[in-house]
């Protein structure tokens, strides 16, 4: 099976370009043309370095994520016949990345492969977890309740996504006023001043030397400087959007107290929440420990889960494995133990999921409320520092005026 590109207008004459996975071209030019499609050109999609770069690109948002559960379960509970609906879906989106996916849907269904096989194909975009919970839903004939599920903690998984982006925008604020200030001293304010103090021919301290010279070259080259720094920060988004550079950037991130606190919680929250989805669709212990270790990205968590899970397989009690691992907090572990002597874990993973949600929340409102002064203190040094510079050298000149001016009297 391979990615074939195609070209094809449909019966409002649009023109639709898109993916598909397939054995064959004839197979992928047979299928477009069987549900309606006119085939303009299909040919085997090749991947380069730079399709490789840009892979991520082709991740579902959680948006589209949203987007497509809904309306999966509104086709499920229609009763319609599921590949006609799904025609007709297909021909009102133009979303190039979801059309393919729906289309790529029809064609597994049309084959007789199982529901689930489709979303395996996009292992970047659905976790084993959500595959997971597709494939028992497939199995005990109640898929569109699965959907119905997914698309609301989809949901909730974007709310508090929402909530942490819209409580950085005044940092961000902040931080950009903070480097228009930087631009502005170093192209309109400094080179006037090196003018003037030039001008004064006074002897400037080697500190005012410093940030006069430094203001004056980078208005002199400030293309090179901009291109360069833009350069600098495309290279360290890319890596790290690679496997590797975020593998990094938490283990950087894992270093500093305040982050440390913050992705630990978050972790914890999404296992609550993972573990409780997974047991309520009534996947055993074992093995929604394994599912869940699979999604999480603290390194020590997954250990962790990977150890329990490996405990239980040897007939060891949950119970007693789970307090032995350190990465939990006594008051987790004690509690899950209970809730799973008592029956109740699903419960008190829902419980336990709103705690670390709300401990989510107040370590940003902390991180955020320690950053902002942090900033103001940033804007502030760079301000001063000009101030300084400037000031230095005038009331040197100021001094060398009285202090001839003085001389003058003194001599009359």
């Amino acid at each position: 099976m391979e990615f074939y590109k195609y070209k094809v207008i449909n019966n409002k004459n649009q023109i639709f370009k898109g993916k598909l996975i397939a054995s064959s071209e004839k197979e992928v030019l047979e299928y477009l043309t069987s549900i309606g499609f006119a085939v303009v050109d299909v040919k085997k999609s090749t991947e380069t370095f730079f399709t490789n770069l840009f892979k991520f690109l082709e991740k579902f948002s959680l948006k589209d994520k949203i987007f497509i559960s809904r309306n999966i379960s509104l086709i499920l509970k229609s009763g319609a016949n599921l590949t006609d609906s799904l025609r007709i879906l297909v021909n009102s989106i133009k979303n190039r990345k979801i059309r393919d996916f729906f289309l790529l849907l029809m064609f597994n269904i049309e084959k007789g492969a199982p529901f689930y096989s489709t979303f395996e194909l996009f292992k970047h975009s659905f976790s084993p977890v959500e595959v997971e919970l597709i494939k028992i839903g497939e199995t005990s004939g109640t898929l569109s309740k699965t959907f119905d599920k997914l698309a609301q903690d989809l949901e909730k998984e974007k709310n508090i996504r929402s909530e942490i982006i819209s409580s950085l925008i005044y940092p961000m604020i902040i931080l950009v006023a903070a480097f228009g200030v930087v631009i502005l001293v170093t192209t309109v304010v400094l080179p006037k001043i090196a003018e003037l103090v030039k001008e004064m021919r006074t002897e400037l301290p080697m500190f005012s030397k410093i940030i006069l010279n430094a203001g004056v070259w980078i208005g002199a080259h400030l293309k090179i400087v901009m291109s360069s720094l833009l350069f600098l920060i495309l290279i360290i988004l890319f890596f790290f959007l690679t496997k590797y550079g975020r593998a990094l950037l938490l283990k950087i991130s894992l270093k500093l107290p305040i982050l440390k606190n913050l992705i630990i919680n978050m972790n914890l929250r999404s296992f609550c929440f993972l573990m409780k989805s997974l047991i309520d669709s009534g996947i055993n212990v074992s093995q929604a420990l394994l599912l869940t270790s699979t999604v999480l990205n603290h390194p020590n968590l997954k250990i962790a889960l990977e150890n329990i899970y490996k405990g239980i397989q040897g007939g060891g009690n949950f119970s007693d494995l789970i307090q032995r691992e350190r990465v939990f907090p006594e008051i987790l572990a004690g509690l899950l133990s209970i809730g799973y002597e008592t029956g109740n874990l699903s419960s008190v993973l829902g419980l336990m999921e709103e705690f670390y949600e709300d401990e989510v929340r107040y370590a940003i409102k902390n991180l955020l409320t320690l950053l902002e002064p942090i900033l103001i203190i940033f804007v502030g040094i760079i301000v001063g520092l000009v101030a300084v510079s400037i000031i230095v050298p005038v009331y040197q000149q100021i001094s060398t005026q009285l202090e001839q001016g003085t001389r003058g009297r003194g001599g009359f």
